[in-house]
């Protein structure tokens, strides 16, 4: 959606060895051997548990295949479909109609109303020094038979939900728009109120929405983000048609919603108000999450033009972007003049849901979700990730008709409206939110599939190791004989497999912090610099990304292997020891930012986190022990462990939620409105707000936190 994804994934057929770890738990080393041998372990398995288990991997991963991989996504990749879209709702019918055709159940809609934005018409010229119309389109290419889409006048480059205006006023270059650079203009004497502001996308990463809002924030007339071939154009390698990176028109679109005043809790259609004969007005007052300045996406190519006809201060160190000329700040002599023509309106969200019932826990939940709808093509973002979900599809209805069933339900998610404003998502967990508070297990998260061969995954810390075993067990297509695992060991620069911590950005943010689940997000990740443009497109994607469709068809099967664990094991891999670690760097991250010159020490918070970290590793032990022994667990009590198990995720939240997103009910992660990660939230800004008398209150949330997960540690091992 709003942010640029850094996650990916890997699939392919298992060959894993080694010590069995989990319950909660870690894996510890894997050895190859023959899937069918009782030497084999996998996390979370009983002994009795292993063979069937193996046998259904073996089926589930032989399925996905490039032929009906690059035959979704050719059919994904068409037209344009953006939320609203006759289109999109005509992909919405495919997919459902893929999920009937596998054999999935309870295949449905979920639909909801919302806002939704458009452009209608656009001018953007500048006046002085020079007169000149800027051209605010992307250059076809004639082999890519989709590149000629601007060729169409009415097709136009917008950031949704900016206002319609007309302006005239003269230009401030701000760097990346973050609240860094806009201190940086202020200690320059640098004033924007009534300019332009123009911005680059990537340098310091920023969420385009908080761009214009801290424009706005500060009296600007209007807002330009450009992307800088410094940042994902020519400066970082060959450009669209020969290779990955942005060509100098390629131009990136995007929502600009302030989500951050009232994500998930102001309803989707805003300020519109709904008539008694169900049609949609505007309301007198628009809605503060809205942006009331004119902002528009621009080309390096156009932006160049006024650029290099910016005088005022040269750049401060670190501003200067890849333009073949000197960065001044500004203001003037360039004026622009903006003319933006945009439209709302009140349509469906349209998500597609469908399940595989699960046999022994069938109420709990384990899902996958990804997005549908899409800028243009979309060709990465989303589509890669909707073809791998309907070949993981396929897998598992296979699966179903040779007799294998998941032990708890799996849920197949295809969402609407992310790139608008995390839409479908959201609006899903909150219709659903009871029941997932209860059985909700682990939501794992495709957002893009695969733009390269370089596994790149994020968990919460409960699932890291977890995720790094069952990326032993997929083939990785450059490695004859070697799994994801390994490619992932060789590409990193560390040497090791790194796990991020998530935090919101994309669909799993109200699963993991507002309901508190336990989530996964992957990609496969490659050099990509066509984000938001047309040219993230079927040839991108086909003749430059992945052609063979290689990577993406491994991503899909490691999201079909991650999910038939999840719903299959024993015993939860859910370590919790890791959460704990992760929880006491936080604590200990939050504590030097609070000082000098004022100090904070969350002492009791650190005593509690190493309370459950003690209770969470003497766990691990035991129940590595009790898995790797011919013990039986009557299922009851597996149940039993397993509920206590998610619930220490939920211990994490409190329903009171941050004073200033309530939303927002995560006690170690949530994302500031940069979209930068926010350890402790509520500590963090009660810090950056100087309200130091809080910062007990929040404390003892934490403290009482880690007590609650150590407690539920200890009821689970009594099961065994």
């Amino acid at each position: 959606m709003i942010k640029q994804k850094v996650f990916p994934t890997y699939g392919v057929f298992p060959q894993v060895a080694g010590w069995l770890i989990l319950g909660g738990l870690f894996f510890l080393s894997n050895c190859s051997a023959p899937p069918v041998q009782e030497t084999v372990k996998i996390s979370g398995f009983l002994r009795s548990s292993l063979r069937t288990q193996l046998d259904s991997e073996k089926l589930i991963l032989s399925i996905p295949s490039s032929q009906q991989y690059g035959a979704h996504l050719l059919y994904l990749t068409e037209e344009p479909h953006q939320t609203g879209s006759p289109r999109n709702y005509k992909l919405a019918e495919y997919v459902r109609d893929c999920f009937l055709e596998y054999g999935l159940e309870n295949v449905h809609f979920h639909d909801t109303p919302a806002l939704l934005g458009y452009g209608r018409s656009l001018l953007v010229e500048m006046t002085e020094p020079e007169k000149k119309r800027l051209k605010m389109a992307e250059d076809p290419y004639p082999p890519d038979k989709d590149s000629g889409l601007y060729a169409d006048p009415s097709v136009v480059p917008y950031h949704e939900y900016a206002p319609s205006a007309e302006i005239t006023a003269e230009v401030v270059y701000a760097n990346g728009g973050s609240p860094e650079d806009f201190a940086e203009l202020d200690r320059l004497g640098i004033e924007v109120k009534g300019k332009i502001v123009i911005m680059r996308y990537s340098n310091p990463y920023s969420y385009r929405g908080y761009k214009v809002y801290l424009a706005e924030s500060r009296g600007a007339a209007g807002a330009i983000i450009y992307s800088d071939p410094q940042d994902d154009g020519f400066f970082r390698g060959e450009t669209y048609p020969q290779g990955p990176w942005g060509p100098p028109s390629h131009i990136q679109w995007g929502g600009i919603v302030y989500d951050w005043f009232g994500f998930g809790i102001t309803p989707f259609t805003f300020h519109w108000q709904k008539q008694e004969d169900g049609t949609w007005v505007e309301g007198p007052v628009r809605d503060r999450a809205l942006p009331r300045i004119p902002s528009v996406p621009m080309s390096h190519e156009d932006a160049s033009e006024i650029l290099r006809l910016l005088k005022g201060p040269a750049v401060p160190e670190g501003w200067q972007g890849g333009l073949p000329f000197t960065y001044h700040v500004g203001p003037g002599p360039v004026k622009v003049h903006l003319k933006v023509d945009n439209v709302e309106k009140i349509a469906l969200m349209r998500n597609v849901i469908a399940i595989v019932r699960g046999t022994r826990e069938p109420d709990k939940w384990v899902i996958a979700g990804n997005h549908r709808d899409a800028w243009i093509y979309g060709g990465l973002d989303p589509s890669s990730g909707t073809a791998a979900l309907l070949e993981v599809a396929r897998a598992l209805g296979t699966a179903v008709k040779q007799g294998f069933r998941p032990r708890r339900t799996i849920i197949l998610a295809n969402w609407d409206a992310e790139e608008d404003l995390l839409g479908g998502s959201t609006s899903w967990v909150k219709d659903n939110r009871t029941k997932l508070l209860q059985d909700g297990v682990v939501y794992v998260n495709l957002d893009s599939a695969a733009s390269g061969p370089d596994f790149d995954g994020g968990s919460t810390p409960a699932l890291a190791d977890f995720l790094r075993e069952t990326a032993k067990a997929v083939p990785h297509p450059d490695i004859p004989g070697g799994s994801v695992y390994d490619h992932w060991i060789k590409s990193s620069k560390s040497g090791t497999a790194e796990v991020a911590e998530i935090v919101g950005a994309t669909d799993y943010t109200a699963f993991q912090e507002n309901i508190g689940m336990s989530c996964i997000d992957m990609t496969f990740d490659g050099p990509y610099g066509v984000y938001h443009s047309m040219y993230d497109n079927y040839f991108w994607m086909s003749r430059i990304a992945d052609p063979g469709f290689r990577y993406n068809v491994t991503c899909a099967q490691l999201l079909a292997l991650i999910l038939w664990r999840l719903a299959n094991t024993d015993i939860l891999p859910v370590a919790y020891s890791n959460y704990a670690k992760s929880a006491l760097a936080a604590i200990e991250e939050i504590e030097n930012m609070a000082g000098p010159p004022k100090k904070i020490s969350l002492e009791r918070a650190k005593k509690a986190a190493r309370r459950w970290l003690k209770e969470a590793s003497a766990w691990e032990k035991e129940a590595r022990k009790f898995l790797d022994s011919e013990a039986s667990l009557d299922p009851n009590r597996a149940s039993e462990v397993n509920s206590l198990l998610t619930e220490i995720e939920r211990a994490m939240t409190e329903e009171e939620g941050l004073k200033s997103r309530p939303f927002y009910k995560h006690l170690i992660y949530a994302p500031q409105p940069t979209y930068r990660t926010e350890l402790l939230p509520r500590i963090f800004e009660a810090i950056k707000a100087r309200e130091w008398s809080d910062i007990p209150r929040y404390e003892e949330q934490l403290v009482q936190a880690f007590d609650s997960a150590s407690r539920l540690i200890r009821v689970a091992s009594r099961q065994f």
